[in-house]
């Protein structure tokens, strides 16, 4: 692809079709091996637990709407591209989805707030009628309860149940394997050798996508990947008489799901934790439960007044430093530095070599809290490298997305930076 940096050109890719091996069973995976087994590939999916989307994307129900970023730029392309491309899947994939396309909110509780909103607007990167602006009264019909303020309504965005989109991703594409952890990963010059934690080989593979959040740190090749957790908890409440109306999904920053099987989801918390691999199971906190239902009270006083005991569940979030995820070959990370260490001094992209890969490995980890929106885009952005085309955003013919999500993007900017 013309225009893309040496430092971000992806290895020459497959001659073929061959065997991929994807490490992790949540919503990445998933779209990762369904991209992959579209294409031809035979794909075997590895997942440690014993069911698909036990972590991360194993909450009940999760938001599927667009971040709406202003000015141009990479980010705003991902996610408005994402989100568009979302919607194709979930019409694709059909009923297999529990979902319900009830419509989003995302609510302007400050002055700067509605300024992002505004400014948002004026540069439209989503399809007519996608998004509007409303005021209150508007927001309090569509809502079914009152609203205080003025949003953005976003009539087909709402909430998507994330274990079965992932296996309605999964769904004929390819051999699941649960239970099914990864402790070694070796590579004989052609293919790469997985062994299960048991001391089960598994069978060889042409790529490897690691696709396990932060555990895709987990391999010596893959340790240098800059992603780093936050703990989200969210809270199932019973509906109330007052809470029973609502009907569509409102985001204030955390967020409220309409009544499903008679409790309202609501979140989440987003906290710093200390960086462990593996990544340590997260247990609910009551008092992140508390937090959760006080933020909606602040907004929407009384709503789940005398409702029953709530229910939370915790996990950890994969998140990078810019907030967009890392999809892309693994390089030599050593090899790497010094290859290009002349961008301390402003040395001129052309007199750089392209960049030296792991063969065959790969990874798409670090969705952090958008992944039930970004991970199907993501799959055909990791697939298409791999595969060498064709690129699936047409609104990015020069591959600025490639650069953008690169895995390497923070080495380059620390060599820039001489803090490395």
């Amino acid at each position: 692809m013309t225009g893309v940096p040496p430092w971000f050109r992806p290895p020459r890719p497959a001659a073929a079709p061959g065997r991929a091996l994807v490490v992790g069973g949540g919503i990445a995976g998933a779209a990762a091996a369904s991209a992959l087994a579209r294409r031809g590939w035979r794909v075997t999916l590895a997942e440690r637990h014993g069911r698909i989307a036990p972590e991360a994307s194993g909450n009940p129900a999760g938001i599927h709407m667009p971040r709406l970023v202003a000015g141009r730029s990479p980010e705003r392309t991902f996610h408005a591209e994402a989100y568009l491309h979302g919607l194709r899947e979930l019409a694709r994939l059909g009923p297999a989805v529990d979902r319900s396309a009830c419509g989003v909110l995302q609510l302007a509780t400050d002055d700067r707030q509605a300024e992002r909103h505004e400014a948002a607007l004026r540069a439209p990167v989503l399809p007519a009628g996608m998004v509007r602006a409303v005021g209150p009264g508007e927001a309090s019909e569509l809502a079914g309860i009152p609203v205080r303020y003025g949003a953005l309504w976003f009539p087909e965005a709402g909430w998507v149940d994330p274990a079965s989109f992932a296996r309605a991703l999964l769904d004929g594409t390819a051999s699941v394997r649960l239970d099914t952890g990864i402790a070694e990963l070796a590579h004989d010059g052609r293919l790469w050798h997985a062994t299960g934690a048991d001391g089960t080989a598994l069978e060889p593979a042409d790529a490897v996508v690691l696709a396990n959040g932060l555990d895709a740190r987990a391999f010596p090749r893959s340790a240098w990947l800059p992603l780093s957790p936050r703990r989200g908890q969210i809270t199932v409440v019973p509906a109330t008489p007052r809470s029973a109306p609502l009907r569509c999904v409102i985001s204030h920053g955390g967020y409220i799901l309409p009544a499903r099987r008679g409790g309202h989801l609501v979140g989440a918390t987003f906290d710093w934790v200390g960086d462990r691999v593996p990544a340590p199971a997260q247990e609910p906190d009551s008092a992140d439960d508390a937090r959760n239902l006080a933020e909606a009270d602040v907004l929407f006083p009384g709503l789940f007044e005398g409702a029953e005991t709530p229910k939370g569940r915790a996990s950890l979030r994969a998140m990078t430093a810019d907030h967009l995820p890392l999809v892309g070959p693994v390089v030599d990370r050593d090899r790497f530095v010094d290859d290009f260490a002349g961008l301390r001094q402003g040395r001129p992209e052309r007199s750089f070599p392209g960049a030296v890969h792991h063969p065959g490995l790969w990874v798409m980890a670090g969705l952090g809290a958008r992944g039930l929106v970004t991970a199907p885009l993501a799959g055909e952005l990791l697939a298409a490298q791999i595969c060498g085309g064709p690129w699936p955003v047409a609104a990015d013919p020069a591959g600025v997305l490639m650069a953008a999500l690169h895995p390497a993007r923070f080495l380059v900017r620390d060599l820039k930076r001489r803090h490395v």
